[in-house]
């Protein structure tokens, strides 16, 4: 079973999940801030369309303006419309915050709303009731089946208009207990809808508990052990908002070892921010990255293999594959990512590398995309940016 660890360290509060055998599988250093944030949703301003780029921008909070493309402009909630039918300066609408600023981009924005709950993600907008694409394709329909007929389907958009459900990945609750969760999100929807005509502009109207909380709100049921912190205030939101059919909220009070030493949180973060990583094949992997993309160049080193040089490449490569996926999910790294994969003679031997890297990426909880492999043994791949890389949030004001 695995651990989720707290730990509020100077102004931050770090989060570790950690595996099994105590590694690392994600790390998140939040600020705490409080403003808006990813998920919260606002009465925006619009104070420009730019047709030459397909987008509005949108201030949420005075002097502070979000990037909405027009394909997130999807069934616009407008609380102040100006004559024209299409969006234009002056006009307010209801928005979604759906990414962090990057570098000296603003946040992202959608008219798309985004509710979720354990088990379900409730949209406006949407079509149809999906289910993760990290589960079997074979067990979906019968997912679909378990949780809403078609015409209850149809009941619920008739109450709420044009929507989507998506049911998460971890989803093994029962009925009961899914249709629970959806007449409450069902509820915010509609509490949402009926608030926004009578707000002001710049109105927050629902804003998300902090970024550590929601992950723990979040975290697949039956998987965590236990949620520990050392922290008392954090112990107490902690008990205050995770359900009692969640996981155990343990304080940490032993005096004789520290929490940091105990689950050796220093050395965890340390190799997380660390530019090479050392594999087992006595190979290792070097990660940079710039404002464009990561770059994760396998460097073979001296290989421990004693079989054939194409067999041992191969092995170094393989390893290298599952390290470098969970390095990214670890990271936190998005947008574009290159991993240099060591150079196979063997076309086939190539082939087992991408499906071993595809493979490796389904246990990350953000979507990402292993593209393909270039002739000189380049991977591309695409991962999906919704917050900052663990390296840059440590050090966000």
């Amino acid at each position: 079973m695995m651990k989720y660890i707290l730990q509020k360290k100077e102004d931050r509060v770090y989060s570790y999940l950690l595996d099994e055998d105590g590694h690392a599988l994600e790390i998140h250093a939040d600020a705490p801030a409080d403003g808006p944030k990813l998920g919260d949703i606002y009465i925006g301003l619009v104070q420009k369309v730019a047709k030459n780029i397909n987008a509005a921008f949108v201030e949420i909070i005075p002097g502070m303006s979000g990037y909405l493309p027009f394909d997130e402009l999807i069934e616009p909630v407008y609380t102040l419309k100006g004559p024209s039918p299409d969006i234009q300066a002056g006009d307010q609408l209801v928005v979604q915050i759906s990414r962090d600023a990057f570098g000296d981009k603003d946040v992202s924005l959608t008219t798309k709303l985004t509710l979720k709950s354990r088990n379900l993600i409730l949209t406006s907008g949407g079509v149809g009731l999906g289910v993760s694409r990290k589960i079997p394709e074979e067990q979906r329909q019968s997912i679909r089946d378990r949780i809403l007929s078609s015409e209850e389907f149809a009941r619920l958009q008739d109450r709420i208009g044009p929507c989507g459900i998506v049911v998460r990945t971890n989803a093994a609750a029962p009925r009961s207990e899914l249709l629970r969760e959806l007449a409450d999100l069902e509820a915010q929807m509609t509490d949402l809808k009926f608030r926004a005509p009578y707000r002001t502009v710049f109105t927050n109207l629902k804003k998300q508990p902090p970024r550590w909380m929601s992950r723990i709100m979040q975290l697949p049921g039956g998987k965590i052990e236990s949620v520990i912190t050392d922290d008392m205030s954090l112990f107490r939101q902690l008990k205050q908002a995770v359900p009692d059919d969640g996981p155990m909220i343990r304080f940490y009070e032993d005096s004789q070892v520290a929490m940091e030493k105990l689950f050796s949180l220093e050395r965890e973060l340390g190799r997380a921010l660390s530019r090479f990583v050392n594999l087992k094949s006595g190979a290792g992997l070097v990660i940079e990255s710039t404002e464009a993309l990561h770059v994760i160049d396998v460097n073979s080193g001296r290989i421990k293999d004693s079989g054939s040089k194409e067999e041992a490449l191969l092995a170094v490569n393989l390893e290298a594959a599952r390290e470098a996926a969970r390095q990214i999910r670890l990271r936190n790294l998005s947008g574009i990512i290159v991993i240099d994969f060591i150079n196979l003679k063997e076309q086939k031997n190539s082939l087992r590398i991408l499906e071993e890297l595809r493979r490796a990426v389904q246990a990350d909880t953000v979507r990402t995309q292993v593209v393909d492999m270039t002739k000189l043994g380049l991977v591309e791949l695409t991962r999906q940016k919704v917050e900052l890389p663990l390296a840059v949030s440590i050090h966000q004001k």
